[in-house]
């Protein structure tokens, strides 16, 4: 099934959905299925999910991250898509896996959950 995009918009930034570009699709070898896409969050790149030591209103814009990218994957599975995602900071795309973490989207949308350095997921 073919994941749909999400555009970026500067003018009312948040979480959307692109295509890979020429220097992310070293990240194709970490998944087995043909469609893969990126996911970027309100600052127009992942950092967005990062949660540690940043202040109360930060935190509040990368939980809006998190719940949108659930409900992503949920609309995603409903249509009977398998979801996975691989979490790395840029450069480490192709690096090996060191986390595998089945979860699920209630899980993603809590406070305590932060995606962990290349780290690989399977939602169910």
């Amino acid at each position: 099934m073919e994941l749909p995009l999400i555009s970026w918009d500067e003018m009312d930034p948040k979480f959307y959905i692109k295509e890979l570009s020429h220097h992310d699709t070293t990240v194709q070898k970490q998944f087995t299925f043909p469609y893969v896409r990126y996911a970027g969050s309100h600052l127009g790149c992942g950092c967005g999910f990062f949660k540690d030591g940043i202040d109360p209103e930060e935190l509040e814009e990368a939980q809006d991250n998190y719940r949108a990218l659930a409900g992503y994957i949920d609309k995603m599975m409903q249509q009977g898509a398998t979801c996975t995602a691989f979490s790395c900071w840029e450069g480490d795309q192709g690096k090996p896996q060191e986390h595998k973490i089945k979860l699920t989207t209630i899980d993603l949308i809590s406070p305590d959950f932060e995606f962990k350095e290349k780290a690989f997921y399977e939602f169910s």
